[in-house]
């Protein structure tokens, strides 16, 4: 198992200024009256982020996730990453002065979460390329209710599991990677802290380039 504390992700505020501003007149309905102010609020919100992350490599399926091993019967990493709590507080301050303000927060939030996912599947990559294989594409177990709020393109067309399987599965993998060294809890279903996110990062062999793999 490894677990970062506090680890560092970019706040991509220009980026995430830019897919405001496609919002039409939403930063204005929420009281924003200069890029530069919006510009502030997001480096506000980043300030008091306290991410986390545990992940764990697991081969050949030991771990037995459901009965009859429908989640994964090779190799993947199992995933938790939270953005912990101290950003709620901003949230609800958001969301009490109205909806275009709690709509910008909460879709402010789900960047820094896609940041925090991408920097985990990041380092799982290069883990796999060092043993010569490769990863697929995130298979999520959890998120957190989008609401109102404008999830990036990697929340929005994220592949999930199936409603059952994953609530099935959710507290075995919480337990198998021990999510509560980052202070993760699992309370009727849900995760606290509220941004968190919980994912399996399927490996497979690196298939080799020759004339066996030509395509004709």
């Amino acid at each position: 198992m490894r677990k970062i504390k506090r680890f560092k992700i970019a706040p991509r505020q220009k980026e995430i200024l830019r897919k405001l501003l496609r919002g039409g007149g939403l930063l204005r309905q929420a009281g924003f009256t200069s890029e530069l102010e919006v510009t502030q609020y997001i480096l506000n919100a980043f300030a008091l982020l306290d991410p986390g992350v545990v992940y764990e490599f697991n081969q050949d399926a030991h771990w037995e996730l459901d009965e009859d091993s429908t989640v994964h019967k090779e190799m993947f990493t199992a995933c938790a990453v939270t953005l912990g709590d101290k950003i709620e507080p901003f949230l609800q301050a958001a969301k009490e002065h109205g909806e275009p303000k709690n709509i910008v927060a909460g879709s402010i939030i789900l960047e820094f979460l896609k940041n925090a996912i991408s920097f985990v599947t990041d380092l799982v990559r290069e883990q796999a390329q060092k043993e010569e294989y490769e990863t697929q594409e995130p298979q999520f177990v959890y998120l957190p209710p989008f609401g109102l709020y404008a999830p990036p393109k990697l929340l929005r067309e994220a592949v999930r599991l199936e409603k059952t399987l994953a609530e099935k599965t959710l507290p075995l993998i919480l337990e198998k990677i021990n999510a509560e060294k980052i202070d993760l809890t699992l309370a009727d279903g849900t995760l606290h802290p509220a941004y968190s996110a919980v994912f399996l990062v399927p490996w497979q062999k690196t298939r080799k380039k020759g004339k066996n793999n030509a395509r004709y």
